[in-house]
């Protein structure tokens, strides 16, 4: 599944990165994220609790956040194994461009591979439950930073 997408948040790119970056702020921004630990300065273990359809599912994993020019892009890299329910792997970047009246332009291009009891859920079932979770993110998100998202 392909999931692509744009979003502006106000707040300078320096700021809005960081708080990419931050994994007490992506806890608090994230509704299905339970739990973040740090590994090191780029690996993270992490619990998530999803509920899609008729399956209820808590998946544990990895989550390795890669910088790739400053405050410009970077990747992240999730896999996850949810018991009966099954495993998830994904990927996303995330390019942050300077927009105008002082905004950040998030453009982000998420993969996420689906197996087991997940994968057999129908994909637009998966895909609605996706759209609502990056909605209430970025909600959170643009409050976390102290503004309100434009779009």
């Amino acid at each position: 599944m392909d999931i692509t997408g744009t979003h502006s948040v106000r707040g300078p790119r320096d700021r809005v990165f960081a708080a990419l970056c931050d994994p007490a702020v992506l806890l608090r921004c994230i509704p299905v994220l339970e739990e973040m630990e740090r590994l090191s300065p780029t690996d993270y273990a992490a619990r998530v609790r999803a509920t899609v359809g008729p399956l209820k599912a808590r998946f544990s994993g990895r989550l390795r956040m890669e910088p790739e020019d400053g405050i410009h892009r970077y990747r992240l890299v999730a896999q996850g194994n949810g018991g009966l329910a099954g495993a998830v792997k994904g990927e996303a970047w995330v390019t942050l461009d300077e927009g105008d009246d002082g905004h950040t332009v998030l453009t982000y291009s998420l993969t996420v591979a689906l197996g087991d009891a997940v994968g057999r859920l129908a994909v637009k079932l998966v895909q609605a439950k996706t759209d609502r979770v990056l909605a209430a993110f970025f909600e959170r998100f643009a409050a976390e930073i102290g503004a309100e998202p434009l779009g």
